[in-house]
């Protein structure tokens, strides 16, 4: 039986996301045909693209106010799409902004509405739940507090694992070992993989870095990616950080986690990856004027960071806005270098919130929970 599904993944994330789905579903069962809005990685897991994702990309405030009327033109020419090639069924990653209209739109016309990877009504926007109620058939969510808040408002939600711990395993095979002078502790700064969070937060970052390697004879890595983060650190670490011991590691982020005895990063993914790998971390995180106004209205969690969010309390330090200094970073880090059983204890609790991540495997189960929910 020919089984089409069309999957809207606007962002980056999704697209790797999205990827992994269309890739197992299509090794384990016959005749699925994907269509749909992603990159690079679901475009060569076979799926067919109407649009690419990068052209719904727009950060801040104002870039996604230019980009209305592209949007508007895309809610019409999608529905158009699924409905001249009997689709029945649309999978949403994410990207909540554009999807839930979506949503709304593709319920009236009687379309079936998955959705893979819950917007975060937890943090923010928890008015989206109406929305949800009212659109969307059901949602496979990444962690379990989330199945839980849905279950609440008697909504359908699946937690069967979080695949990032699948991502990281197949990441670090690929990664070459560093070669690190281990008889020094090791420090490993993030500070963002977008060129915006990059800038905000390298500067108080690699001063730190001078700070603790003369306090504490410390070596310090910088993980990157090839392009435009790439030149800002090495750019950053000449103003910044000439006297620290720091080396860029280029495309091998998951070994210089791996390899890092603490690292400093900006909030993100990267805590929990970092928590997958066990590793002690001091979060920190700034944002614009805008945000940081509209946060203080619209944020409804004490925690930022993934680490805390998903342990439940804080467990890692967090430096957010004004907190961001080198002096403040500085104390942090030497709090966890000066007290082993702060440190023991720490790891402890990271390796709890692993833990609740579920098992290795989850993208095999999110898989077969589409399928079925798919075939119901």
């Amino acid at each position: 039986m020919q089984r089409k599904v069309f999957i809207v993944a606007g962002e980056a994330s999704g697209d790797l996301h999205g990827s992994m789905l269309v890739r197992h579903i299509k090794k384990k069962y016959r005749g699925f045909t994907f269509y749909g809005i992603g990159g690079r990685e679901l475009e060569k897991a076979g799926m067919q693209i109407l649009y690419a994702s990068s052209a719904f990309t727009a950060m801040g405030v104002v870039e996604p106010l230019l980009k209305i009327r592209f949007y508007t033109k895309a809610l019409r020419e999608i529905p158009r799409f699924i409905a001249s090639n009997g689709i029945k069924t649309v999978i949403l990653v994410d990207f909540p902004g554009f999807n839930l209209r979506l949503a709304r739109i593709l319920h009236k016309r009687g379309i079936r509405i998955i959705y893979y990877i819950s917007p975060q009504i937890w943090a923010w926007h928890y008015s989206r739940i109406k929305t949800i109620k009212k659109y969307v058939y059901a949602l496979i969510v990444f962690y379990p507090f989330e199945a839980k808040i849905y279950e609440r408002e008697n909504v359908r939600a699946y937690f069967v694992g979080n695949p990032l711990l699948d991502i990281v395993r197949e990441k670090l095979k690929l990664g070459a070992k560093l070669d690190l002078d281990l008889r020094r502790p090791v420090i490993a700064i993030l500070p963002g993989s977008r060129v915006s969070e990059a800038e905000r937060h390298l500067a108080p970052m690699l001063e730190a870095a001078e700070l603790i390697g003369e306090r504490y004879r410390c070596s310090f890595i910088v993980p990157v990616l090839s392009g435009g983060v790439k030149s800002l650190v090495e750019r950053s670490i000449e103003r910044y950080a000439q006297d620290a011991d720091i080396r860029l590691i280029l495309d091998n982020t998951y070994r210089a986690i791996e390899q890092a005895d603490i690292l400093i990063t900006a909030s993100g993914t990267a805590t929990l990856e970092a928590a997958i790998l066990g590793k002690p971390m001091v979060v920190v995180y700034r944002v614009g004027i805008v945000f940081e106004l509209l946060a203080r209205i619209f944020v409804r969690v004490p925690n930022i960071s993934l680490v805390n969010i998903v342990a439940g309390r804080r467990i890692c330090p967090e430096l957010l806005q004004r907190e961001v200094t080198a002096e403040r970073i500085f104390e942090e880090t030497g709090r966890l270098l000066d007290d082993e059983k702060l440190l023991k204890r720490m790891k402890d609790e990271i390796a709890l919130v692993r833990q609740k991540l579920g098992g290795p495997g989850a993208i095999e189960r999110i898989a077969d929970l589409a399928v079925a929910l798919i075939e119901e």
